[in-house]
């Protein structure tokens, strides 16, 4: 190392790997983050995951430009010395650079405006058939119509769910407008059940929450889609890795333009993990230049339709429940005994 900077190897930062001994590298730099854990807003699950190894594009993926400044504080005084960057690595870091130059991660366009005007619009429409109307279609109707805005709330709670609204909501942690966040989920157990309580009779109102619940359920279908048909991998990931890992553990739901509004933009999940801070309005724009990256380097790009990944799904679940059942396979191979102890 020149002039005064001290080295430390790949091997000697992996035995910092554990709570209260936490380290991680970020672009050569060594960082302790063993007392940041507890505080880092995204839990110290993420930290752990990464304890001993390079971070470098988790960090990039998931901390704006302002959080670098935060880091001086935990540095080591350590370098990395014997870190070798992937060419899929540079050019991933290369290509969110030029995203951040566009200031694609900014650019929310008129999405947040158009969920919430179609919010208040569904709403009303639910409000109207249950309390104006009384006829049974109506009301099947209306349920419908609470399932789809329940779909497009959650695309803003999942938004916000980055930060971990609710997973922090009750712990002992200090958490902005936690009163806040607690009224709002009093509140909704107070007008559903009130709106419910408005339907004339017990079958109705069954079939009410029933419809409701289906509907939104079409969006939990797409998130398996996007997810377990894909490939998995056992242990923790290897830290320079990161692009690789995302494309073999994730894939599309190709769909037309007009369809964005009904998959909320996840159905290009495999951008969304690449750049989990890009507004959901810029992945179909930036969809093409992440082919191109995994064509490049001869990395999956899997996009299917929405049925044949619900085939892909299927298919997938049945080979795990056939090895889940084959007992005699020893540990840690046998895919029951990694699921109850997952790594994260």
């Amino acid at each position: 190392m020149e002039g005064d900077k001290k080295g430390i190897t790949s091997e000697e930062l992996k035995q910092h790997n554990k709570a209260g001994d936490l380290w991680i590298s970020i672009q050569g730099k060594v960082y302790d983050v063993s007392k940041w854990a507890n505080e880092h807003p995204g839990g110290d699950v993420a930290l752990m995951n990464m304890a001993g190894l390079d971070a470098t594009d988790a960090f990039i993926a998931y901390h704006p430009g302002t959080a670098w400044k935060y880091l001086d504080k935990l540095f080591t005084g350590y370098y990395l010395t014997d870190f070798k960057l992937s060419e899929t690595s540079k050019d991933y870091r290369r290509l969110a650079s030029e995203f951040a130059k566009l200031g694609l991660f900014e650019k929310k366009g008129h999405i947040t405006m158009y969920a919430l005007t179609s919010i208040v619009l569904m709403f009303c429409a639910v409000l109207y058939g249950v309390l104006c109307c009384q006829s049974v279609w109506a009301h099947f109707g209306s349920a419908v119509v609470l399932g789809f805005l329940w779909i497009q709330s959650a695309y803003i709670g999942h938004d916000s769910g980055h930060y971990q609204t609710f997973l922090l909501l009750f712990s002992k942690r200090r958490f902005p407008d936690r009163a806040l966040n607690i009224l709002g989920i009093l509140i909704f157990w107070t007008w559903f059940p009130l709106l419910v309580s408005c339907i004339p009779n017990w079958p109705e109102r069954v079939m009410f929450v029933l419809t409701s619940f289906a509907v939104t359920a079409i969006q939990h279908v797409q998130f398996c889609l996007n997810h377990f048909a894909a490939d998995v991998y056992t242990g923790l990931p290897e830290g320079n890795d990161w692009f690789e890992k995302q494309t073999s553990g994730t894939l599309d739901i190709s769909c037309s333009s007009w369809m964005d509004w009904f998959y909320g933009g996840l159905q290009f999940q495999l951008e969304h993990h690449l750049f989990p801070r890009m507004p959901r309005s810029q992945l179909r724009r930036v969809s093409p230049l992440v082919q191109d990256l995994c064509k490049k380097h001869n990395l999956s790009y899997r996009s299917l339709s929405f049925w044949e990944a619900n085939v892909w799904t299927i298919r997938k679940l049945r080979n795990v429940a056939l090895q889940a059942r084959d007992l005699a396979n020893p540990v840690p191979k046998n895919m029951l005994w990694e699921a109850v102890n997952t790594h994260g």
